[in-house]
Order: C-alpha cells, then structure tokens, then sequence
C-alpha cells in the first residue's frame, strides 16, 4: 500500500545539538494532528543528533550533513526531503503550542502563499528575556489576523509550489525573508494569524547571544549588500551608526503595543542596548567587507 501523504511538513535545520531539539520534536509529538505531519530533521551536528533519531517514534526523516552549511541551505535540503503540499520551517529551539498546526493548515486554506504564526517567550532569566525582546520584538502576541506581509522565519509555512519556486534563494544562503519579498512583489498573499504559536526555549548567556547578534547582523547586511551599488553600501554602512536607537524606539513601541511587563523590560534594557549595538557594528561591517563566515556561525 502507497504511503499516505502528510498534510503538512515541518523543516528542522538542526544545529543546537539534542537537548533543546527533543523539546522542540516533544512538542511537535504532542500536537492532535501529528499523524498527519511528516518531521524532517537536516542535521549538521553529527552523530550524537543522529542515532537518538534513528529509531525515535513517531518516525522522523533525518538528513545527514557532514560539512557545516548554513541554516538556509540546510532548510533547502529539508524542502527536497519532504512530501506534504505545505511546508513549514522551525528553529530546532522553538516549542509549538497545542493548536498550532491545525491554524497553520486551516490558513493555508485560503489563497495564500505563505503563513506565518505568532512567537512567544518561554525563558524567564534576564540575558534570554532581553535576546528574545530583541529578535522577536515584531512577533509576539497578539499578531495581525490576516493578510501580513511580516512573517517570522522560525514559525512560516509555505505552499509547496511557492517554496520550490523560490527554494533557490535558500540554496544561496539567502533567508525567508528574501522569499517573502519575492511574494510581496508578485502580488501572492501571504497571511500571519495569532493561533499559530511558538515559544521560543533557547537559553543565551551573554557573551553567546551577543556573538550571535553581530554575526546574524553581519550576515544580513552582507545578503543585502549583494544586490547594491558600492555607494549604497556606504552609505548603509555608515548609516547603520543610527541603528542602535531605532532599534531601541521599535521594542520600545512593541512593549507598549503588545503590553509586555514594564519592569521586565527595564530590567533587561541595559542587555538590550548593548545587544542592539553589537548588531549595528555587525551590520556596518557586513555592508562594507561582506559577510565574511558570519552566516555559518549563526544559530
């Protein structure tokens, strides 16, 4: 008898070893419909990952790679690797909510090319509080219930047409977000809804998170400075000298909006204020030098 096809697929890059991925498949397990959910796991971490998977039940797909690629190059291989006619990516970090994937498929029953859902904060130490402020500022709850055109990376579902279209701007180390803008400039819709939710679980100490800050920041500007004019990315580069206040005004405004716990947030500005600087000194390098090996280091 031919397999059955999942409804829905879920792409793992994994890069942060077993303890916080088992949390993150835990979850999935956990969800009503995962009979109809097909697990694939890309890992880069090597056999420690790889022989607790092999036999772990419910079954999940394992992409062995041997060679230290980055994230959206390891989610490209995951899209090659799955089935269902719609695709999702999550951080190997991230726990899903009960409900999550039923309001991602009965989203992607509208004419949409892409979901995404709402990210929430499941640590309560300082230095994590102040990286996922950071971050994930944009996404937490509530979120637009609708179309949006501002998806988070860690909690998005495609279309499976639409992603294998577009696949190779992963393939080129490029994130969703590139992909995005190339839905956003045909006209596809792409939706965002609040039922669709993810915690994000990863502890930071501080010296971890702010590494990962400059070289996530450095490797985006360096993605962006491939399409621009050598005086558009000095310009960028100089520019980014404004970033750590803007930055600051934007969570500053989340705060307010999604009526995160003043004291919370003072608690963790002083975290904050270095962590958005170390990301503006990224990105000023990433315009100017490029990305050097920023993007194989970020997590």
């Amino acid at each position: 008898m031919k397999p059955q096809t999942p409804a829905l697929s879920i792409v793992i890059a994994s890069v942060n070893g077993l303890d916080l991925l088992e949390k993150t498949l835990n979850a999935i397990d956990n969800l009503a419909e995962r009979r109809q959910i097909e697990v694939v796991v890309v890992d880069r971490v090597g056999q420690s990952v790889r022989s607790r998977l092999k036999d772990r039940s419910p079954n999940v797909v394992v992409v062995p790679v041997d060679q230290k690629l980055t994230i959206p190059r390891l989610r490209f291989l995951g899209v090659g690797a799955s089935n269902a006619p719609i695709v999702a990516f999550l951080e190997d970090h991230v726990a899903v909510e009960p409900g999550w994937a039923a309001a991602i498929l009965e989203a992607h029953r509208n004419d949409c090319g892409a979901v995404g859902g709402a990210v929430a904060d499941g640590r309560t130490d300082l230095v994590s509080t102040a990286a996922f402020l950071c971050e994930y500022h944009r996404y937490m709850p509530p979120v637009v219930e609708g179309p949006c055109d501002d998806l988070p990376g860690n909690n998005i579902a495609y279309k499976r047409e639409v992603i294998e279209k577009y696949a190779y701007l992963l393939d080129n180390g490029k994130w969703e977000s590139w992909i995005n803008q190339e839905l956003k400039a045909e006209g596809a819709l792409t939706r965002s809804t609040g039922r669709a939710v993810v915690r994000h679980i990863k502890p930071f100490g501080f010296m971890h998170f702010l590494t990962q800050r400059f070289h996530f920041a450095r490797s985006f500007a360096g993605m962006r400075r491939d399409d621009q004019s050598w005086t558009r990315r000095v310009v960028y580069g100089l520019g980014s000298i404004a970033l750590p206040l803007l930055f600051l005004l934007r969570i500053s405004r989340a705060v307010i909006v999604k009526r995160v716990a003043p004291g919370r947030f003072l608690k963790a500005l002083p975290l904050i204020v270095v962590f958005v600087s170390a990301g503006a000194i990224g990105e000023m390098i990433g315009y100017i030098v490029g990305s050097g090996t920023s993007l194989e280091r970020v997590e």
